[in-house]
């Protein structure tokens, strides 16, 4: 976390906060030290909003489906805790690929997924 907090600290107060996997808990411990991040970009995992996250940030979702480490339901949960938190939550699943499918080095890789999850994430990046 020292690093994560490091690593920020030099950032503007706009940046979007992206995690991967273990890093998206990262992400959900940096927030409420970064009020005025412009975003949230969560890939193959989930965190906890906080309450102090600032009304309507926009937050993109990408996970596998089914995957052990953000099972459905708790997707679910997630997204509705969040909206219910404010934020602007865009969720995108997708069914039958493995934990890391945008990893081309991983047995997991899905090539069609992986594209979709990196068009989309651009396009909400380029929209903040």
């Amino acid at each position: 976390m020292e690093r994560a907090r490091d690593a920020v600290r030099r950032m503007p107060g706009g940046t979007v906060l992206a995690g991967v996997s273990m890093g998206v808990g990262v992400v959900g411990e940096l927030l409420p030290e970064r009020r005025d991040t412009a975003g949230l970009l969560l890939l193959h995992g989930i965190t906890q909003l906080p309450a102090s996250a600032r009304p309507a940030l926009p937050v993109q979702l990408h996970v596998a489906n089914p995957d052990s480490f953000a099972p459905p339901a708790a997707v679910d949960g997630w997204a509705k805790a969040a909206m219910s938190a404010g934020a602007a939550v865009e969720v995108f699943t997708y069914p039958g690929v493995g934990h890391f499918y945008t990893d081309a080095n991983l047995h997991d890789h899905d090539a069609k997924a992986a594209d979709r999850t990196w068009r989309r994430s651009l396009d909400f990046l380029r929209r903040l």
